[in-house]
Formats: C-alpha cells, structure tokens, sequence
C-alpha cells in the first residue's frame, strides 16, 4: 500500500502529488562500476566491508495512479545502472556494495548525492549537494546548483558549479574549483589549488601547498603551515595571506588599488617562493605565524 507523501491546494480542490513505498534487493552479480542515470531523487553509494552482495534499499515516490511495476536497477556488463521510474517518479536509492574498487559515474537531473568509500567519482548533476568521502582516485563533480563538500580524497578534484558552495578537507591530490557564486573553504591540503568564484568569499586552513585564487568579488583569507608559492586576486575584498615567517624570505608582490597594504614576512626579489596578491578594492594583508 503506497503512502501518502504531500499534496498541494488547487482553484479545484485538492491533487495529491505524491504517493510513497519502500522496498530492498539484492545484487549478487560482480561488477566493476556504477551508473546513475535518474531524473530526480537521492543517491547514496557506500563501501561496507565484509558484504557478499551488493544490497538497494529504495524509496520510491510516484503520483497516485503512476506507481511503477518491477525494479529500476539492472548489472549490463560490468556495470550496475541504477535507472530511474519514468514520469512523475523518483527513486532514493541507498546502495552498500562489497567493494572498495567500484568506480561510479552519474549523469542525474536532480537530488542529493553521497558517494562513500570507493575508487573513483565522476559525477554530473542539474541540482542537488554532493559529498564525496574516503575517496581512493579522482572526484569530479559538475553540477548546475548546489553545494559540493569532498573529505579524504587521495587522488584529484575537479568541482564546476554555477551556484553553491564548495568544500574540500583532507586532499592529497590538486583541487580545482571553478563556481559562479558560492563560498570555497579548504582545509589540510597537500596538491595545488586553483580555485575561482564570480562571488563570495574563499578561506584555507592548514594549507600546505601552491594556491591560485580569484575572486571577483569576495574575501580571501589563506593560511599556510609551510612556505608555498601563492597568487591571489580579488576584484572587491580583503585580501589576508598568513605564511611562516621562518620558512622566509619571500618573494612578495602585495598590491591594492583602493585600500591599505600590510608585509609583515621577510621579503627578497630572488627568493624561492613567490607571494603575488592583488586586490582592486580591498586591504591586502601578508602576515606572519
């Protein structure tokens, strides 16, 4: 018996919109890699140590008289293709599969996403969060509007979106982050960053790597533990760059079109590292730890 999830008033009454049931399977076919391909709905892909088989819990939400027959999802090869239900239809798929060597691609309308504990991620997404954990290779997420957060990632990150915010902690790999709006906030990093936003403000913690940043318009405050090379522009903000003063001299070019300018690091033309920062409007600060 399906259950009833919302409805919405209408100039001739009540419509129901939608109706709901869950359901669990069982994948007993070996497979290298999972597709996503549904038009909306949550997904949630996990590693779980010790499993034999791969187990689907679903949640499917349909309009009353659309409820949909059999299952969605189907092993093609070596791939597992989690598919959606048709119109008017969503399925949350919450997936725990025995392997850590599964690699996942996802090509979605909308919803949220998890992806926990495996190789490999690329994914692509018209709307929805996404958050990639425990990661052994490369993330890369692209995604119309939402918030992108990655942790534990070995390998590379690649993030595009036009709106949303973006996260990474604990990446061994290089961070590329390319956002039309939205706040960046790194933390622990060892690979070099390039990261970009038309607004809002960007902010790194216990950076021990290269970093180029731009932000048209935006606060920008970085801090090292280590001596790095760093340029950094921003067309509106403040502009804070902390580095070890020990680790120094530095090569430093520290420039504010309509605000003040502060060097408290030691400074040399000919030192190794290179500290470029630009700020059209804003104070452009360069401070010793």
């Amino acid at each position: 018996m399906a259950l009833l999830v919302g409805a919405v008033l209408t100039a001739c009454g009540i419509r129901i919109v939608k109706y709901e049931f869950s359901d669990d399977h069982t994948v007993a076919e070996k497979y290298t890699s999972v597709r996503v391909r549904t038009s909306g709905g949550e997904v949630s892909i996990r590693h779980v140590p010790g499993l034999s088989e791969t187990k689907i819990h679903r949640k499917v939400e349909h309009n009353k008289d659309n409820r949909p027959t059999g299952i969605a999802h189907r092993v093609e090869g070596d791939t597992l293709v989690l598919d959606d239900c048709g119109r008017d239809c969503d399925i949350n798929y919450d997936v725990q599969v025995p392997s850590a060597e599964i690699t996942v691609q996802g090509d979605v309308g909308s919803g949220n996403a998890t992806i926990e504990g495996l190789a490999s991620v690329d994914y692509k997404t018209g709307s929805g969060d996404f958050n990639a954990r425990n990661i052994a290779g490369n993330v890369q997420i692209t995604s119309g509007s939402g918030d992108v957060d990655v942790r534990d990632i070995t390998g590379d990150v690649k993030a595009i979106t036009s709106s949303g915010k973006f996260g990474a902690s604990k990446v061994k790999g290089s961070v590329t982050a390319d956002l039309g709006s939205g706040n960046i906030t790194l933390d622990q990093l060892q690979g070099k960053v390039l990261a970009n936003t038309g607004s809002g403000n960007i902010s790194g913690t216990a950076l021990d790597n290269d970093v180029t940043a731009d932000a048209d318009s935006g606060n920008v405050e970085l801090n090292f533990v280590s001596a790095r090379t760093v340029r950094v522009v921003t067309g509106s903000g403040n502009l804070t760059v902390r580095v070890p003063s020990s680790a120094g001299p530095y090569r430093v070019t520290a420039e504010s079109g309509r605000g003040d300018r502060r060097v408290d690091v030691p400074t040399d033309p000919a030192a190794k590292y290179e500290l470029k920062l630009t700020a059209d409007s804003g104070n452009v600060k360069v401070l010793a730890v």
